[in-house]
């Protein structure tokens, strides 16, 4: 396992290399440029001053100068200046993935907790009322994109009842910063996201035990005299939670990189919301820094994902 693991974090440099250069590359095939977007064009002779910060910030070099300036740099821990907002990369980064991984393990947590049991009972009870009238509403829920859930509850939660806020990551009274504020921020975008997840979870659950259930290694266990919750337990749980460990090593990636579109309903300063507002201000050193990130914990789930194959089922072994 420890040669796997070594061969497989040695064989994500390439990878790593490779995306790092299409994204710079399809950073620079876009019209303007950074300086471009945060300049103002009232001031007097706007190109000269152009020309000037290009220089200065080495954009005017050759594409290949640019990028193997910028991953040396990158390599040592100098992950550059953010353009648009006038501040070090890393100093952005660092409250950003806080908030990205209080909000996303957040929604995974509700995800796991509601969505496989659901789909267990689900399974343990087929073609019942209990298990139509649950399928009934994980369609449904499946069906409306999170952002519409992410309204609705601003509106009810936030406007009407006034429990939880409606943007922001944090308060500003008494306690501000704590991660119990933190948390109370989070809840929001946290179930939004969630509600679509579990009911992801929950049929694929369902299916998969369903599916278990009718091999023959559960018919013999059956037929040796075991016991329901023991062949339950041991041959089907087991068994149907390998693929549901593929889809959490997707979701390991989405812990670092959030939601677009849900941080910018709540304006929530994670990791989506701060990538999205570099590529508007053509803010290179920040979108290379959230593109590698980004890229690491999927391979880095993937890789999780393997490991925990190998635990789930005794047959897998990596050699």
């Amino acid at each position: 396992m420890g040669t796997y693991i070594a061969r497989r974090l040695l064989g994500m440099i390439p990878m790593l290399f490779a995306i790092t250069v299409a994204t710079f590359l399809m950073m620079h095939a876009a019209p303007g440029n950074a300086i471009e977007a945060i300049l103002n064009p009232a001031i007097k002779d706007p190109q000269q001053l152009q020309q000037q910060l290009l220089h200065a910030n080495g954009l005017d070099l050759p594409l290949y100068q640019q990028y193997l300036n910028w991953i040396g740099n990158f390599l040592i821990g100098n992950w550059g200046f953010s353009f648009g907002q006038h501040t070090s990369v890393l100093s952005l980064i660092g409250p950003a993935i806080k908030n990205t991984l209080i909000m996303s393990i957040l929604a995974e947590f509700f995800t796991l907790i509601i969505g496989i049991p659901l789909g267990l009972f689900q399974s343990r009870k087929p073609y019942s009322s209990f298990d139509y009238s649950t399928s009934t509403a994980s369609f449904i829920l499946f069906s409306v994109p999170s952002f519409i859930f992410a309204i609705l509850l601003i509106y009810v939660f936030a406007i009407k009842l006034r429990i939880f806020p409606s943007q922001g990551s944090m308060g500003t009274g008494p306690g501000a910063g704590s991660l119990i504020d933190h948390i109370y921020h989070a809840l929001l975008p946290a179930i939004s996201i969630a509600l679509v997840s579990l009911a992801f979870y929950s049929r694929q659950t369902r299916g998969a035990v369903l599916e278990v259930s009718r091999r023959d290694y559960v018919r013999t266990a059956y037929a040796k005299g075991l016991d329901e919750g023991s062949v339950f337990r041991k041959h089907v749980l087991r068994n149907a939670m390998i693929p549901l460990i593929t889809f959490f090593g997707f979701d390991f990636g989405g812990l670092v990189a959030g939601s677009v579109i849900l941080e910018g309903i709540f304006q929530y300063q994670g990791m989506g919301l701060l990538t999205i507002t570099a590529v508007q201000q053509r803010d290179y050193p920040v979108i290379m820094a959230t593109t590698v990130l980004f890229a690491v914990a999927i391979l880095l789930g993937n890789l999780l994902a393997d490991i925990a194959y190998a635990a789930a089922d005794p047959r897998i072994r990596y050699n």
